[in-house]
């Protein structure tokens, strides 16, 4: 599969449910919601070393998917202005991808706060099913 090209992207986790920013300020809480709620397009841009950054594309100012510091367990997503770095690894599915951490074993994914909406946060590697976003091209 080939990687993922540079562009604007809804990107949904269960073909139900989109990547979300509440709001377009930093700090963010980032969510999953139905289409049509809050801010769920997303700049992806690569950086020619297998690396790519998430922008929302209807934040006034260059924000990103990020956390907070340095990489750790459960530590809740947030849309940030520090344009962190993800790995996309192809997963099974066609225009499906896991958003990894770069050198550290952790994936963009559920948090366990058992909450509504629900967040986003660094979660352990379980694997493909659990794990893969889609991609969908906006435009």
């Amino acid at each position: 599969m080939a990687g993922i090209s540079d562009g604007v992207y809804e990107i949904l986790f269960t073909n139900e449910q989109l990547l979300t920013a509440l709001g377009p300020e930093p700090g963010e809480p980032l969510v999953l919601l139905p289409s049509g709620e809050g801010n769920q397009e997303w700049r992806v841009r690569g950086d020619g070393n297998g690396t790519h950054t998430i922008i929302s594309a209807s934040a006034h100012l260059d924000l990103a998917v990020s956390y907070e510091g340095e990489p750790d367990m459960h530590e809740l997503s947030l849309l940030l202005p520090d344009e962190r770095a993800w790995q996309l690894l192809p997963a099974r599915e066609p225009d499906a991808y896991l958003i990894g951490v770069p050198d550290a074993p952790m994936r963009l994914g559920l948090s366990l706060l058992r909450i509504f909406p629900p967040r986003l946060a660094l979660a352990p590697e379980y694997g493909d099913p659990y794990q893969a976003w889609t991609f969908r091209k906006v435009g």
